[in-house]
């Protein structure tokens, strides 16, 4: 089948540039001497996750229980849940995953911690536990320093959970344009993952596993060399807002766009007003709208849940009439793919696969 077939709208993802954005990452990361986790919330995909770890990956990123027991049910092994997993129903979950893959999860409240140790005790498997640090996300995780040794040594105790490493993650920043502002914040954070994870060897405690980090801290990370691993997601498809942000040495970072949404005019009513069967339900807006590829000038903008708009920044007519179809380029990869089912290979002009998007909705 041709591209130009396929029923839209529709997510096309590019073979050969995601093979090129995992060897790049690759590439990276053995050069610094670091290993990669890659985050599945940005793919929910059991096929590329698969490539990522066939690219040397020691295991995957889950921000989900749900999506854990996905890539788990399907093969994959060496999970870290990178969100706590609260209440007994959940945790009882988590130990029935557990069965199928070594899957690891982050705790930062002492109650969790021992309902953990509880659970896992009646499993009759150990689990490892990190304990996650706010370095400066403001999110989850507990404050730098001794409450977090103190969170450690808890697990450390407990005969069914291991003490595996401490995360450190601010998403804040990934996406800050300026590269060295980047670089200044993400040293700011690193920093207080440093005096934590220095708080707990004083507590005598092996901090092995120290993961954090994300695509747009990649370089700033690899260079630091205190993390052991890092959970780079978006690099595998790219998005507008990523390829907005300067990197080292560069304007935009080395990975490319392997993710579009194909989408259709189905209205022309005016001249400089075309209307395509791609809107909210099609393209997440949360970073803003998509941008239109391979038309200089042209400007999406959310026409309704079903509907996108286009018009050209001049003023001028859009060049394209009802039927044709064009590709458009998510502003946020993340949320855009949790609208769909499945992914539509692409190599040049042909579709040579089908992906299922395995977790999708998994929120749970």
């Amino acid at each position: 089948m041709k591209i130009a077939e396929l029923d839209t709208p529709v997510l096309l993802v590019d073979e050969a540039a995601l093979d090129r954005n995992i060897a790049r990452l690759k590439d990276m990361t053995e050069a610094a001497n670091i290993a990669y986790r890659p985050h599945t919330k940005t793919h929910k995909s059991v096929v590329i996750a698969e490539k990522q770890i066939a690219a040397g990956a020691i295991g995957i990123c889950c921000a989900k229980l749900g999506e854990a027991e996905v890539m788990a049910a399907n093969g994959i092994d060496k999970i870290l849940i990178t969100t706590a997993v609260v209440g007994e129903s959940k945790i009882s979950r988590l130990m029935q995953a557990r069965t199928q893959s070594h899957i690891s999860v982050v705790a930062d409240n002492e109650d969790n911690i021992a309902m953990l140790g509880s659970i896992a005790q009646l499993s009759g498997m150990k689990l490892d536990v990190l304990i996650e640090v706010d370095i400066g996300q403001a999110r989850s995780g507990v404050p730098p320093g001794p409450e977090a040794a103190r969170l450690a040594r808890l697990v450390k105790n407990h005969g069914w959970l291991n003490f595996a490493g401490l995360q450190g993650y601010q998403g804040r920043i990934q996406m800050t344009v300026d590269a060295d502002e980047r670089r200044s914040a993400n040293e700011t954070g690193l920093d207080k993952l440093a005096a934590t994870i220095a708080a707990a060897e004083k507590e005598g405690l092996n901090v092995v596993i120290r993961t954090g980090g994300g695509t747009g801290t990649s370089p700033f990370d690899l260079d630091r060399g205190l993390l052991t691993e890092i959970q780079t997601g978006s690099y595998v498809f790219m998005d507008s807002r990523y390829a907005g942000i300067g990197w080292p040495g560069a304007n935009a970072p080395p990975f490319e766009n392997s993710l579009h949404i194909w989408a259709a005019v189905v209205s022309k009513p005016v001249p400089d007003r075309a209307i395509i069967d791609a809107g909210l339900k099609a393209a997440s807006n949360d970073h803003g709208p998509p941008l239109v590829a391979d038309i200089d000038g042209c400007v999406f903008e959310y026409g309704g849940d079903e509907h996108g708009i286009l018009c050209m920044a001049d003023g001028g007519e859009v060049p394209l009439e009802v039927g044709d179809k064009l590709r458009l380029i998510p502003s946020h990869c993340d949320t855009t793919v949790n609208l769909y089912d499945q992914y539509m290979v692409v190599q040049d002009d042909d579709v040579v696969d089908v992906w299922s998007i395995d977790a999708r909705g998994r929120v749970q």
